[in-house]
């Protein structure tokens, strides 16, 4: 049993793989939260005057 309470790891003690996961986590969701919110670094869309449409 001693090698085997050797291996274990309490709950905070971070890895060097523990790390790596969080730091790509990370950049996972903060590259999909740019895309997500990107539509708000745009100008607004011009709106289109009622009496423009046509009906056929």
């Amino acid at each position: 049993m001693r090698g085997f309470n050797r291996l274990t790891r309490g709950a905070t003690q971070l890895g060097f793989v523990d790390i790596l996961t969080a730091a790509i986590l990370l950049g996972i969701l903060l590259y999909a939260a740019t895309l997500q919110f990107s539509v708000y670094n745009r100008p607004p869309a011009q709106p289109v005057a009622v009496g423009a449409a046509t009906s056929k």
